[in-house]
């Protein structure tokens, strides 16, 4: 967690700037690895505690419209793939640039591809009725975004907006769902991975709607 805003990282090493308060400051390992812990959730005594010992004061209050959950882990979809597998994959990708501060989805809007993050880092926002974004997860390089392209009704669940100039590679729906088709193993592994993606998005979506209903 970074010392200066609150801000949660969740990687191999955290990076040397901050990419919510965009200071170089110290992080703070603030998770609790003991099984009965849940094997690896972010304690929120530990964050707490931690930043009033490194800073004397409790972490600032996060912005509702910044995306400062957690950059998560990359989900390598294609990592468990053989390589004749991959070839497959890859015959389906076209390269996409966005710019920082780019809208790349819109919630409510029909997903028609599925985004590996090559370069870059966009943040995932969950839209509230009021205008409200509640931030759900910052995806890195080696990420990947818009797994609803994969779930009927094909609809959009959250805004992305690129955080940094971002390189994606896109595959295009039907392309997608023809290949996992032809080639139920690789659909089958295909959709483990998104199944991780969805469940990472899920438990962080419910620790940002805990918060915003403890800031009432």
């Amino acid at each position: 967690m970074c010392t200066n805003c609150g801000y949660y990282f969740q990687g191999v090493s955290p990076p040397n700037r901050c990419p919510s308060c965009e200071q170089s400051c110290a992080f703070n390992n603030v998770t609790n690895y003991l099984p009965e812990g849940g094997g690896g959730k972010i304690d929120q005594m530990v964050a707490g505690f931690t930043v009033k010992a490194m800073t004397g004061a409790q972490p600032q209050a996060r912005s509702r419209r910044a995306p400062t959950l957690e950059a998560l882990p990359p989900v390598h979809i294609f990592g468990s793939l053989t390589e004749g597998q991959r070839e497959k994959v890859r015959s389906l990708e076209h390269t996409e640039v966005y710019e920082a501060n780019a809208i790349i989805c819109r919630q409510g809007d029909e997903a028609n591809k599925l985004y590996l993050v090559e370069e870059g880092q966009v943040s995932v926002q969950y839209e509230l009725p009021n205008g409200t974004q509640i931030p759900v997860a910052v995806v890195s390089s080696g990420g990947a975004f818009g797994w609803s392209v994969l779930i009927w009704p094909y609809q959009l669940t959250a805004n992305v907006v690129a955080l940094s100039k971002t390189r994606a590679n896109t595959i295009k729906r039907d392309a997608l769902l023809a290949l996992m088709r032809t080639d139920p193993k690789t659909g089958l592994l295909i959709m483990q991975d998104i199944a991780s993606i969805i469940a990472s998005r899920l438990r962080n979506l419910e620790v940002e709607m805990i918060e915003l209903v403890r800031g009432h």
